[in-house]
């Protein structure tokens, strides 16, 4: 060590975790990680017994809502002709997911009972029951038992009783009671019959019980549990996917919704149809009844006046041109009328759009479609449970929007009508009034023909589309189509043995690894040099091993001891400090960044090895806060520094003998209220300048330098300060605030001593190099006899 500075400064470099050390720590719980997984493992093996399989459904079907629809009769309009352009892609899934169509597959389904076993460890869901089938008759009112376990304990082959978990009230109307098989009872507003006996059932009591499902609930469950999704994007193919538990009650589910699917979707297809056909079949009756009298009319003129000639058949013609134009105006304001009282009327019923009946109104037309649409979305979305749905609120303030529009759109029709009807007419008075010299019966019998043709013209229309619409009903097929039957492989996706048991494993093993190994990391106190070279730039003179012994003045007591050899090594440092005169440091301050890190122990054993090695050595106890010393020294003074400095003795009083060659104390005294004021006055000063010259090295305990500010007051009457640092006990944020102090220049020199490091700690890396490292390992010299010997007696003991 010879040349070595422990007052340079030094300049550290960021080191990297060492994980070599951390692993070495973790490897010391070994019994721990193997309990961990030996618990993970069971737990892992455990499950994969005990856990329900759960079995993965898949169906698929594809839609044609999509598609360019052909009609399959040639020159006729298809049913997509009324109903296009009705519903987007993206409204596809919640539709089909609506609560309708659910409930409706419930309802077609005997759902309403569920079947469970119940074992030591689980509960197992069944098909049916154990050898019994409950058959509800009706479930009306409330005095209904929804959702409570109900046990049935076979009494005989004809007779059984109920067993009721969780309703007292239930309790009341059914235990205690025997029931017979295949009989109907009635409790409450529960109509019920339990089928089987005849010695199928199990005999074993509170085994097998079932529950009453509410009818929301099993929507609400199926509608989570059902999953349908697209095949790819843009295409038309639907995936239905479910996991269950009984997977062939499951797959009858699926393939009912189907069903279901298929039926009303063709039923709301088909529904508009009849809607037309309906609008239709009304306006007929009604010029039927036109065409009726106009012929009357007509035959009644030709039999008085059988001379009437049709007068200039050019005219007439020309007369007919415009009664058809007119035929069309009139068309278009019943059409019209017809929209804005359905509209004012808020009729149920479907509503078509114009172009049914070849009216040529385009953004009348797109209006219309738009409002079909929204009303199909309100029988899908509008019940009784979502009227405060934001999306329904939405929806009607959309609706409300477009019946604004469609009657901006008729005053603007209707405008365009009264001007074209005005202008036919002034034509027909044109010709009228060419015809002037015709009879009055003449005008009569041809103003009669002209409106039976025209009433005719516009029956003939109707009756065309009325045979368009329900060819069209009678032709329309599903819009959905079955790919694939709904079906599920015998292989559950879950449990996954392999993977659970793979996963345990790695849990038991990672849990216990990461636990400790942030507890270490992240460990607030100074464990290892590696924690001591982080939190502090201050140099580390030496190390004192762990004590095993019951004596505090160990040097004194077990002079061949592992840790009077620490101090030993300690003192041998100590030659190579240098004081304020560039010679060899005689003065020393022992302190510490907080309580209890063992600074007088040090103090008191370093004078006694100071002593040992012939220097003429006092220590004093300037802790006058807490002074330990006490507890130390046999022989201690009555009066002691605080006295010497506050004037109440002197100095012969207060330096005793120690009753070992070359050693003297100093207590600290009574506890006085400055203890700060008296280290830094005169008093102070001229004992130290007195004690060097009297004394070969001087120890001073002082109080922790973290914590109060005596220990500031020494530091211009020593040579140098040690800080003890204790290992497992020390904080790393208060040596790091000594360690500040150390680096702005206020305590300085300053070196460390790492007191109490237990040899045993392999972890932390002091196990042989720490010996190694003082000059004294493995060679044997006959030091540590007595450690050696204690160790052996606790050889199995954990440190």
């Amino acid at each position: 060590m010879n040349g070595f500075d422990f007052q340079d400064e030094v300049v550290k470099e960021e080191k990297p975790i060492n994980f070599l050390k951390y692993l070495l720590k973790i490897l010391r719980r070994w019994p721990f990680i193997i309990l961990f997984f030996a618990f993970f493992t069971t737990l892992g093996i455990l499950y994969n017994r005990y856990a329900n399989p759960v079995y993965s459904i898949k169906g698929q079907f594809i839609t044609k809502k999509f598609s360019e629809n052909k009609s399959v009769i040639p020159g006729l309009v298809d049913a997509g002709y009324f109903l296009g352009g009705t519903q987007e892609v993206y409204e596809e899934i919640p539709l089909l997911k609506s609560n309708q169509k659910i409930a409706e597959t419930i309802s077609r389904l005997n759902f309403r009972v569920s079947y469970f076993a119940q074992g030591y460890v689980k509960t197992v869901e069944q098909k049916n029951g154990n050898g019994y089938q409950v058959v509800i008759d009706t479930l009306t009112g409330s005095t209904v038992p929804y959702g409570f376990n109900i046990f049935v304990n076979k009494k005989s082959d004809n007779q059984f009783r109920f067993n009721v978990e969780g309703s007292d009230q239930w309790e009341k109307l059914l235990e205690d009671k025997n029931f017979n098989y295949n009989q109907t009872y009635e409790v409450g507003d529960w109509i019920f019959e339990i089928r089987g006996g005849n010695g199928s059932a199990s005999m074993v009591q509170n085994k097998f019980f079932f529950v009453i499902n509410r009818n929301e609930n099993l929507v609400s469950e199926y509608k989570k549990r059902l999953n349908i999704s697209w095949q790819q994007q843009g295409s038309a193919i639907l995936n239905m996917y479910m996991e269950s538990v009984i997977p062939e009650k499951d797959i009858q589910f699926m393939n009912t919704y189907y069903e279901v699917v298929e039926e009303l979707g063709l039923k709301e297809k088909n529904q508009n149809l009849e809607n037309t056909i309906n609008f239709i079949d009304e306006q007929m009756a009604m010029i039927s009844d036109s065409i009726i009298q106009f012929q009357e009319t007509i035959d009644d003129l030709q039999m008085e006046n059988r001379e009437l000639t049709l007068g200039s058949q050019t005219i007439f013609m020309k007369l007919n041109e415009l009664d058809e134009q007119k035929a069309e105006v009139l068309l278009q304001e019943r059409y019209y009328e017809y929209l804005k009282s359905y509209i004012n009327q808020k009729r149920s019923s479907g509503v078509f759009a114009p172009s049914l009946i070849g009216l040529d109104a385009p953004l009348l037309n797109d209006l219309v479609n738009q409002y079909i649409q929204q009303k199909q979305e309100d029988k899908v979305y509008r019940n009784s449970e979502n009227y405060k749905n934001p999306l329904v609120n939405r929806e009607d303030s959309m609706r409300k929007r477009l019946e604004k529009n469609i009657f901006e759109a008729l005053r603007s029709y209707k405008e365009v009508n009264r001007e074209r009807l005005q202008e036919i007419n002034q034509k027909s008075n044109f010709l009228m009034g060419s015809m002037s010299e015709l009879q009055g019966e003449m005008r009569e019998l041809s103003r009669a023909k002209r409106l039976f043709e025209l009433n005719q013209n516009l029956f003939d229309l109707f009756l065309q589309r009325k045979t368009e619409a329900a060819i069209s009903k009678a032709s329309a097929t599903s819009d959905y189509q079955l790919i694939e039957a709904p079906s599920y492989s015998n292989n559950p996706v879950r449990p996954n043995s392999e993977r659970n048991l793979l996963v345990a494993m790695a849990l038991g093993l990672l849990l216990p690894v990461v636990f400790f190994f942030l507890k270490d990391f992240t460990n607030p106190r100074i464990m290892d040099k590696d924690d001591l070279d982080r939190n502090s730039d201050m140099p580390l003179l030496g190390n004192i091993a762990h004590k095993i012994d019951d004596t505090n003045t160990i040097v004194k007591d077990r002079p061949k001891s592992l840790v009077a050899e620490s101090f030993r090594a300690l003192r041998a440092n100590l030659k190579y400090l240098q004081g304020k005169d560039k010679k060899q440091a005689k003065s020393f301050m022992v302190t510490s960044s907080v309580s209890g890190e063992g600074k007088t122990f040090c103090s008191l054993n370093l004078a006694y090895t100071l002593a040992a090695s012939g220097r003429k050595t006092i220590l004093i106890g300037a802790d006058m806060r807490k002074p330990n010393l006490t507890d130390f020294i046999e022989a201690y003074p009555d009066k002691g520094l605080s006295e010497y400095l506050a004037g109440y003795a002197e100095k012969d009083e207060v330096v005793i003998n120690g009753q070992t060659n070359n050693l003297w104390f100093v207590g600290a005294g009574a506890v006085p209220p400055n203890p700060s004021e008296l280290l830094a006055g005169d008093k102070m000063n001229d004992l130290m300048v007195e004690l060097r010259k009297e004394f070969d090295a001087i120890v001073i305990d002082t109080s922790p330098i973290g914590l109060v500010a005596d220990a500031m007051e020494l530091l211009p009457h020593v040579d140098h300060t040690l800080l003890i640092v204790r290992q497992g006990v020390s904080m790393k944020q208060a040596l790091s605030m000594v360690n500040g102090l150390y680096n702005e220049g206020k305590i300085k020199p300053m070196s460390v001593i790492f007191n109490d490091i237990e040899l045993r700690r392999r972890g932390y890396g002091y196990y042989g190099g720490y010996i190694y490292g003082m000059g004294y390992g493995g060679y044997g010299y006959g030091y540590y006899d007595e450690d050696r010997l204690k160790k052996k007696k606790g050889l199995f003991k954990k440190k």
